[in-house]
């Protein structure tokens, strides 16, 4: 049973309630950011991707029905670091087949592919093409905290209330105020909800937490609201989810 039942009858106003009086202690003031974790909900990037294999693959049993599934970790100084201009070039062209093949444990490249649907498109390479070579990290130190994090927002309130409300709907005041359970203070500000418009209807896509992580090896396997920072590179207003309107959790029924 998902720990947030309780909090999904709840008003607008009492979950808001709630987050300050229950939110963790946080951080005198945001942080710069770091790592942006950006976490997606397949079944509406599907929306406009029906022709990736992913999204080919999807049925409602599949985990990417049930939870976030994982985009990436961004480290917000560069990209491409140390890449050839031809891997460069492959990545930006779309060719992210002809990229490098990510080498994993067993054990880890089996959770990705679950974690991350994308893999069928060969994302991983592109994320660690684009992204991971500017993390310092070996490719196994970069992808497996990157899963833990995944699995700690989907075990979060934020993560447990959107998973309990597939096929329905919710509004960015109740997602706001779910992720200050866990996340605190600056919740509100630091974690940006993207969504996708279809058929008049507006569906939650992709949340991306902006952090300010630890310069551990490995990074750390959770995410917490100590680590919530100023996005650098905020997205743009048009992605951005809209206050006062239904917000679909798109659930896949093929």
């Amino acid at each position: 049973m998902h720990t947030s039942t309780f909090i999904r009858s709840l008003t607008c106003s009492a979950f808001a309630a709630i987050a300050l009086a229950s939110a963790p202690a946080t951080q005198a003031a945001s942080s710069t950011e770091n790592y942006a974790l950006a976490i997606s909900w397949e079944p509406a990037y599907c929306i406009s991707h029906g022709s990736y294999p992913e999204c080919q693959s999807e049925t409602p049993t599949r985990q990417d029905n049930k939870t976030f599934s994982l985009h990436g970790l961004w480290p917000q100084n560069e990209s491409y670091c140390g890449v050839s201009a031809a891997n460069k070039k492959l990545d930006e062209d779309g060719d992210w087949s002809q990229l490098p093949a990510v080498v994993l444990s067993a054990s880890t490249e089996a959770a990705l592919q679950v974690a991350q649907p994308g893999t069928q498109s060969y994302l991983d390479r592109h994320e660690w093409i684009e992204h991971g070579t500017c993390s310092g990290l070996s490719q196994q130190n970069y992808y497996t905290p990157m899963l833990a994090m995944l699995n700690s927002v989907n075990a979060s309130n934020l993560g447990s209330t959107v998973s309990a409300n597939v096929g329905g709907q919710l509004t960015l005041a109740q997602l706001q105020a779910a992720a200050a359970l866990d996340y605190g203070t600056y919740a509100k500000t630091d974690i940006e909800y993207l969504c996708v418009s279809s058929g008049g209807k507006s569906y939650l896509e992709e949340v991306r937490l902006h952090m300010h992580l630890p310069t551990t090896n490995p990074l750390p396997t959770s995410v917490l609201s100590s680590y919530m920072a100023k996005p650098v590179e905020p997205a743009s207003s048009s992605e951005l989810c809209k206050s006062g309107v239904a917000l679909y959790i798109k659930a896949v029924t093929n």
